[in-house]
Order: C-alpha cells, then sequence, then structure tokens
C-alpha cells in the first residue's frame, strides 16, 4: 500500500470514484456526499468513537520559535471561532456552507453535529487522538506524541486566562 497526499476532500473522492486510488479519508461534510454518490465507508471512525486528530496546526519548529508571537495570535483567533461556532449554531452554519459551497441542509446539519461532537473548544489535541495516528506512521520513527504535538501556547493561554474568558464571554 502506498499513502500520498491527494489533495481536498472533493477532489479524493472524484479520484476514488475514477479508480485512481482506491480509498481515501475525508470528514465532514465531504463524507455526506461521498455517501449521496454512493461510496461505502471501510472504517467510520467518528460513528466507532476512535479518537484521531482529523485537523490540525501545524508550523515547524523553527517558524514557532521565531514567530511565537503571530502564531499565538492565530490560535487564539482560532480557538475563539470554535468558541462561537459551538455556541452560535445558525451562524456557524451559514459560514460551514459558505465556506463548502454545500447547500443541502441535511448534509450541513450533518457536519455541524460531526463538529460539535469532534472539536475541542479549546483546540487542544486529545492524547489518545494524537497516539492513535503516531500509531500509523510508518516505522522507524519516534512513537512519542511529544515529538510531534506541542500545547505549550495553549498552557499559557490558559494560564494566562485566555480559555476561561471564553469559556464565560460564550457560556460553556
Amino acid at each position: 500500500m502506498v499513502l500520498k497526499e491527494y489533495g481536498g476532500g472533493t477532489r479524493r473522492i472524484g479520484a476514488v470514484r475514477s479508480g485512481e486510488i482506491k480509498a481515501t479519508a475525508v470528514n465532514e461534510p465531504v463524507t455526506s456526499i461521498a455517501y449521496e454518490q454512493g461510496l461505502q465507508a471501510m472504517v467510520d471512525l467518528a460513528a466507532d468513537h476512535i479518537p484521531w486528530l482529523f485537523s490540525s496546526i501545524v508550523v515547524k519548529q523553527s517558524y514557532l520559535a521565531a514567530h511565537r508571537n503571530l502564531v499565538t495570535r492565530f490560535i487564539k483567533a482560532t480557538m475563539e471561532g470554535n468558541y462561537l461556532a459551538l455556541s452560535n449554531e445558525k451562524l456557524a452554519k451559514e459560514v460551514l456552507a459558505r465556506e463548502t459551497r454545500v447547500a443541502d441542509p441535511k448534509i450541513l446539519e450533518v457536519s455541524y453535529k460531526d463538529f460539535k461532537l469532534q472539536t475541542p473548544a479549546n483546540i487542544e489535541p486529545i492524547r489518545k487522538a494524537a497516539e492513535n495516528v503516531i500509531a500509523n506512521f510508518p516505522p522507524g520513527g519516534s512513537s512519542r506524541v511529544e515529538d510531534y504535538v506541542d500545547i505549550g501556547i495553549i498552557e499559557q493561554l490558559k494560564k494566562e486566562g485566555f480559555v476561561a474568558a471564553l469559556q464565560r464571554k460564550y457560556k460553556r
């Protein structure tokens, strides 16, 4: 088996349908679109409650060291966006529809439900999810979560009271 990057979810679904690739990983709303097109799931991590990191903020360690303030501001904005989306379903679905170009209310509902179930408001990665991803890396590399995941900025934001302020602001 060969693993390789294939672009966005709809591009990957098209590649599966054409036979160009045999399988791909997708999440909502692409999962619902794939089902509508007759594709079947081999494994449904969300339905089976298997912890997994579906999305991440990724930067090189050298970039983080040189631009920590910028990355911190980006994480704060992302975190607040999550809190807003989790507290304002109507707005979240409007943004989801606009950004994904999905108009089907059923798919938007499933996508939002999936987001609520899988997204920690403070965007902190779940350790077991990281362990599951790392366990699928090719042999030979590190299996330590700390070698791949740095939650230092999130911990800093907790200590500074930023997370608590968001919880109060968005009543979570």
